[in-house]
């Protein structure tokens, strides 16, 4: 009985360990990633990106095809049905 306690207290801790090894290095690289989007440098490049988006958006005369348009628009349609259904 002792060996079989002294087996599982063990293998907890060893379970623990390998746990917290493993979360910790995704947290990480996690963090590392944020930290590295978040620089100054980086928030002016994806400003300048999403503006420069914006202008290509608003040169071109149609924004979505029409088909596209035809299927939004019925799904609005069913989402305001359901929303009016449900209050």
């Amino acid at each position: 009985m002792k060996i079989f306690f002294f087996k599982s207290i063990l293998i907890f801790f060893l379970f623990i360990i390998a746990f917290h090894l493993t979360f910790n290095i995704a947290i990480k690289k996690i963090n590392q990633k944020v930290f590295e989007i978040t620089t100054k440098e980086n928030i002016e490049k994806i400003k300048n990106q999403i503006r420069n988006e914006m202008k290509n958006a608003i040169a071109k005369d149609n924004y979505i095809s029409k088909d596209d348009a035809k299927l939004i628009r019925i799904f609005l349609k069913k989402i305001m049905e359901d929303l009016e259904v449900n209050f």
